[in-house]
């Protein structure tokens, strides 16, 4: 999973031309994050067999919104757009992040360590500052989509902040709870 997404940051990074040209961002940017929400979708697996502490309803929600909005609204607007490399962006970082501190914490299992406390800070630290902004450009996808004669997504729109609440809240939840365990440690 975390390949994935950084071949996406890579992509973002690296290649001016998927950036600018529409056609190879549908190829390349817009593929290589389907490719990666594909494999996010691992996540949703195993919040339902109770593999981790995740609630599957969250997970659904946070899942689903991301595939809906790259494979619904994305073809609708330039792939290009600051809003789409922006909302693409967090995600991918999220992504790395997220996921490298879940890979570092099962290697460190496997070869019998206990979970360094810093791995998970990472996580509960970059995840809440990457949310508002990754939710925020998929907000303003919906917008831009809207203003291009798709009104009825004003609709949509003005329903992202009712959603993007306990998604949000849940991340502080964990934030909190994580650094709480440190404090009494």
């Amino acid at each position: 999973m975390q390949l994935a997404w950084l071949r996406v940051v890579l992509i973002l990074a690296f290649d001016e031309n998927a950036r600018k040209e529409e056609e190879a961002c549908e190829t390349k940017i817009h593929t290589a994050t389907i490719t990666a929400l594909a494999f996010s979708l691992i996540e949703l697996l195993n919040s339902l067999l109770g593999l981790t502490k995740s609630k599957p309803h969250q997970v659904m929600l946070f899942s689903l919104t991301r595939t809906g909005v790259e494979m619904l609204l994305a073809p609708l607007l330039p792939c290009g757009c600051i809003e789409h490399i922006i909302t693409v962006s967090c995600w991918a970082l999220d992504g790395i992040i997220r996921f490298g501190c879940f890979g570092a914490d099962a290697l460190l299992s496997i070869f019998g360590y206990e979970s360094v406390p810093f791995i998970k800070s990472i996580r509960y630290t970059i995840g809440p500052m990457l949310f508002p902004i990754g939710a925020g450009g998929e907000m303003f996808m919906v917008i831009k989509a809207a203003k291009e004669g798709r009104t009825h997504l004003y609709f949509a729109a003005a329903l992202w902040p009712i959603f993007f609440y306990p998604l949000m809240k849940q991340l502080l939840k964990q934030r909190s709870k994580h650094f709480k365990k440190l404090k009494e440690a």
